[in-house]
């Protein structure tokens, strides 16, 4: 029984590594692109609301629609929830909390909807 790798297994567990966490970030960047976008659709929705600007299909002002409330609401939500996670990873023992979070399957309450895998 050989217990020692040679170098070369060792460079390719390295290179697996290398790719899985490329791969991990090209996701996070996605999902956080994507939080920005839907962000931004809420604040213009938000600002043209406060500002009389939003035009109904008839050309009269109208004021917000149930899906946009909706909208709004799910991004302040999602907002509040970036805001917790970021101060969770700033903490000492920040990532204590997210092993504990996610042994106990509460990572849905602090991980915004971009983030969370689609079925």
């Amino acid at each position: 029984m050989n217990y020692i790798k040679s170098i070369k297994e060792h460079m390719l567990d390295i290179s697996k590594f290398v790719e899985k966490m490329k791969s991990k970030y090209d996701e996070f960047a996605i999902a956080l692109k994507s939080q920005g976008r839907e962000a931004r659709i809420a604040y213009d929705l938000i600002g043209k609301a406060a500002k009389g600007q939003l035009v109904g299909e008839d050309g009269k002002k109208r004021s917000l629609n149930e899906e946009e409330i909706k909208l709004i609401k799910e991004q302040s939500a999602d907002a509040l929830r970036l805001l917790g996670l970021t101060s969770i990873a700033l903490l000492p023992g920040g990532t204590l909390v997210f092993v504990l979070l996610k042994a106990f399957k509460q990572e849905d309450m602090i991980t915004p909807s971009s983030f969370k895998k689609k079925p």
